[in-house]
């Protein structure tokens, strides 16, 4: 019997290394392939950027972005794919998706993985490549792809030196009505950590002296988002940071006429709770690359773009009403309650979303096929030290002339 239960154990332990193993290959394995592919994507993008030169600006951006989500699916091949993650929807997911609409994708902010799983909702809706982002202006920083990303139609804001006119301008070229575009924002600003309790009290505080009071949780309740019946007023969000207006009003307004919907989307980590019922840090790009997130819950909400305020006022309180019911949602992944937090994909009737592997897939071979003569040829290396070089000074130089924020 003893030696029963040590060779249980053995093979327990055994599987926990060969996991742990296989984490640091993916992980070493993915880092290298996608960002050593920058040099390479580029050249393409710049081969397209020339001959699109004398063409209008949508027929640009229509080859842009199928370039764009040629390398999201590489990266989801290993955050989705490899690591085997599930994906589990909820809400109006499957109706929404079926859509195909131009879309304010607004979100909450917990992780840096939180833009991957944009990623995950927007090929399910056949829009990958329509992704664009409200950035913070660090994220020029990154070789290649941070003046990529400005050129796709992402925008740029700094924090604490938010720099409306620049944003607006931005905006402007996502107006034209030939270029389908989901902008995703995370009103948060911050990220959710409940291992810097400072920034959640100061959110807190704020809410409190500011008097931030919404309608009634059963209002949320009356939208599907509990399956109990409770009417209290909540001054403060319990697993939120008070979301800033100021960039979504913007966005709201110059484009309200070009989006069909909001995409209200709550996304949540499964393990973020211990056994003790405490919330932790959601998963980051390591873990999450390296399998340590099994699954993925992402709840989403269509809202007409009919019913979104364009006053800055009425949008502010719009928008933390939505945060409320954001909260109560996410009573049901972060209770304390053990059994209820392992019931609830079946009492919020979720359903575990497949991708098929090619979708995926066929995007590393490519990749794979493309990188092989910048490896083994002479004239191949040098190019790609030539693209990554000058590249990286050239794209630096370009965002700081034209000042994107």
């Amino acid at each position: 019997m003893a030696n029963l239960e040590n060779m249980e154990k053995y093979m327990k332990l055994l599987r926990v290394n060969l996991d742990l193993i296989q984490g640091y290959i993916l992980y070493a394995l993915g880092s290298v392939m996608m960002i050593g592919v920058a040099p390479e994507y580029l050249g393409v993008w710049l081969a397209w950027r020339g001959i699109s030169l004398i063409l209008p600006s949508w027929i640009y951006q229509w080859g842009d972005d199928k370039l764009y989500s040629l390398y999201q699916r590489l990266v989801l091949f290993f955050f989705e794919t490899c690591t085997r993650t599930e994906v589990v929807l909820y809400g109006e997911a499957d109706e929404a998706l079926k859509k195909r609409e131009s879309v304010l994708y607004l979100a909450n902010h917990q992780s840096t993985v939180d833009w991957l799983v944009a990623d995950m909702v927007s090929i399910r809706g056949g829009s990958l490549g329509h992704l664009r982002y409200v950035m913070k202006d660090t994220l020029q920083l990154i070789p290649l792809y941070g003046h990529y990303f400005y050129t796709h139609g992402c925008i740029y804001v700094k924090r604490g030196r938010f720099n409306q006119e620049k944003m607006i301008r931005a905006l402007e070229y996502l107006r034209d009505p030939n270029i389908p575009t989901w902008l995703v924002i995370f009103p948060e600003g911050t990220r959710y950590y409940p291992s810097t309790p400072k920034v959640i009290e100061k959110s807190e505080q704020y809410a409190r002296d500011n008097s931030l009071q919404g309608t009634s949780v059963e209002t949320a309740v009356k939208n599907g988002h509990d399956g109990t019946s409770r009417n209290e007023q909540k001054l403060v969000l319990k697993h939120h940071l008070i979301p800033k207006v100021k960039g979504t009003w913007l966005v709201a307004g110059r484009l309200h006429d070009k989006f069909d919907a909001v995409y209200d989307v709550s996304v949540f980590y499964e393990g973020t709770v211990s056994q003790d019922g405490v919330r932790g840090n959601a998963p980051q790009l390591i873990e999450f690359l390296m399998g340590k997130c099994r699954r993925v819950h992402i709840h989403i909400r269509r809202i007409p773009m009919t019913e979104v305020p364009q006053q800055e006022e009425e949008l502010k309180s719009w928008l933390h009403n939505l945060y409320l019911e954001k909260d109560v949602l996410a009573e049901n992944f972060f209770t304390k309650d053990n059994e209820k937090r392992a019931t609830v994909q079946k009492r919020l009737s979720g359903r575990v979303s497949h991708l098929s592997i090619w979708s995926t897939l066929s995007s590393f071979l490519f990749f794979t096929v493309l990188t092989l003569p910048f490896i083994w040829t002479k004239i191949g290396r040098q190019l790609y030290l030539q693209l990554l070089l000058y590249g990286t000074l050239g794209s630096y130089g370009w965002l700081a002339i034209r000042s994107v924020c």
